[in-house]
């Protein structure tokens, strides 16, 4: 069984965070385990890559970068029949470390989260962006809503607290925001946004429009409402407030990929964020000597929440105050 995590993990990730700004380290560091992914998504192009060139573990990599977050991802990350073991690995390091995996959901049997937890896993994302079968035909991956319709709210029921939806707000499902809020609440789970850039392979359909502007700001506004009201919305205020600057002007600066995280691909080279190209093996990478990407052209959460003026509100909602 896991719960939230306990005073004792609490205070132990509050020093790491401080060690981790103090020496200038990644706040987080992405291991993408495979590019091979079984979904169809319109937006990335990685279904196409069949390369099994992985590395067999990731543990000289964290212990070089020593984040305070791990997330595991891909492709999908589940299609590695070690992930597990891999997610030990790093478990087992000393220190502590906020383990995540990113998953579309469609290899979470009970077995398997049992797996995951027992390995480390304080929390698993979903990606999730519609809060019915839609889901199936987005990610091309048949009866994959009803077979997490299924077995999340029992592993919740079962005192497994560690899913969130990861879902990203764009035009397409911008009015199925409430409904993916109310679903994740009434599963017993958080939800967490963010936005739509089309830098994995072009496909620029699903940003927001000049004249959905005024309509999406609005539905930006009604989600902080629903924060407040539920309780089970990660995302800070100012990725709403600023999301349809994003999606009017197609760039935000202030990104500090490379900096505060960094992604190790399969192969172990370190590009400042998933979208962007490799600039060095991980041996080789040093982030206080990396003078960043300089890019614009995304408002993902992994470089927005980062950004979010850490006010009382906000502190109060990292620490689980509000």
């Amino acid at each position: 069984m896991k719960i939230a995590l306990t005073p004792m993990e609490k205070f132990r990730a509050a020093g790491k965070f401080l060690d981790v700004k103090f020496n200038q380290r990644p706040l987080s560091v992405s291991i993408e385990v495979t590019k091979r992914c079984n979904a169809r998504c319109d937006f990335c192009d990685y279904w196409k890559i069949t390369d099994r060139d992985e590395m067999a573990d990731y543990v000289d990599v964290v212990r070089r970068f020593d984040p305070l977050v791990v997330v595991f991802t891909g492709g999908e990350p589940l299609l590695r029949r070690d992930l597990v073991p891999l997610i030990t690995q790093i478990r087992d390091i000393p220190g502590f470390r906020y383990l995540t995996v990113l998953t579309h959901g469609g290899f979470l049997s009970e077995t398997k989260i049992k797996e995951l937890v027992g390995a480390g896993v304080h929390q698993i994302n979903i990606s999730m962006n519609y809060p019915d079968a839609r889901q199936d035909k987005e990610r091309g991956i048949p009866g994959l809503f009803a077979r997490l319709e299924k077995t999340v709210p029992e592993m919740v029921k079962q005192g497994y607290n560690v899913f969130t939806f990861a879902s990203m707000l764009m035009v397409d499902n911008m009015h199925d925001a409430e409904p993916l809020i109310r679903l994740a609440h009434s599963w017993g789970i958080n939800i967490a946004f963010s936005g739509y850039n089309d830098m994995k392979n072009g496909n620029q359909n699903h940003f927001v429009a000049p004249e959905k502007l005024e309509e999406f700001r609005k539905v930006c506004q009604h989600i902080k409402k629903l924060k407040r009201e539920l309780g089970n919305v990660m995302t800070s205020d100012y990725f709403f407030d600023t999301l349809p600057t994003f999606y009017k002007e197609r760039e935000i600066t202030g990104c500090q990929a490379g900096k505060i995280m960094i992604h190790v691909s399969p192969k172990g080279m370190v590009q400042p964020c998933a979208e962007l190209p490799a600039v060095a093996h991980y041996t080789e990478f040093v982030p206080t000597a990396y003078a960043g990407p300089n890019c614009s052209k995304c408002f993902d959460s992994c470089r927005a929440e980062p950004q979010a003026p850490l006010n009382l509100r906000r502190l109060a909602e990292l620490t689980g105050l509000v």
